[in-house]
């Protein structure tokens, strides 16, 4: 079995952050983010520590409001210590889990979204067609969902395929041993 699949499914679990406990990265979670331009999920932005702080206590299910004295004293030790810092957003960055993301094939012709739905609900509505609760479909681990949305579209015919480790390993080999 791929071995990102199984990550996905065996690797998801609370991870405590700047001293908080944040659950498996979730849909819910990515659209909160993208609520507010997290440079998390908008590629490209340089990632701050209130940047972290922010994502960090969405994450972790509590309110972004004001900031309280404890956030004062992370965001206090993410500024005077970059090493701190890198160690912090590094948890963060491997708790979203899109390593675990399956990878597909790409064909010539790159694919546009011409629906004009955003990619998150549209997963979602696919869970939630094929059984998921609206409640599980919004809060189970992303990768997980990316997984299953795949798979059920697949099965719907979808011309889509996985790429394994094993096929990128060959590719890599291919690419290293081509003039």
């Amino acid at each position: 079995m791929d071995k990102r699949c199984l990550s996905a499914f065996t690797d998801p679990c609370r991870l405590r952050v700047l001293g908080r406990f944040v659950d498996p990265f979730s849909l819910l979670r990515r659209l909160q983010l993208e609520s507010i331009e997290s440079p998390f999920v908008s590629p490209g932005k340089d990632v701050r520590p209130l940047d972290l702080l922010i994502a960090v206590k969405i994450c972790a299910g509590e309110p972004i409001g004001k900031l309280n004295l404890k956030d004062y004293f992370y965001l206090g030790r993410m500024k005077s210590s970059e090493v701190y810092f890198v160690k912090q957003m590094s948890r963060f960055t491997e708790f979203v889990l899109i390593e675990s993301w399956p990878k597909f094939w790409e064909k010539k012709a790159k694919h546009t979204n011409t629906t004009g739905m955003p990619w998150v609900l549209t997963v979602v509505c696919n869970l939630m067609n094929h059984g998921v609760t609206e409640e599980r479909a919004w809060t189970m681990p992303e990768s997980q969902a990316i997984w299953l949305h795949s798979c059920f579209a697949i099965s719907e015919g979808a011309d889509m395929k996985v790429l394994t480790k094993e096929d990128e390993d060959l590719i890599a080999k291919l690419e290293t041993e081509t003039p």
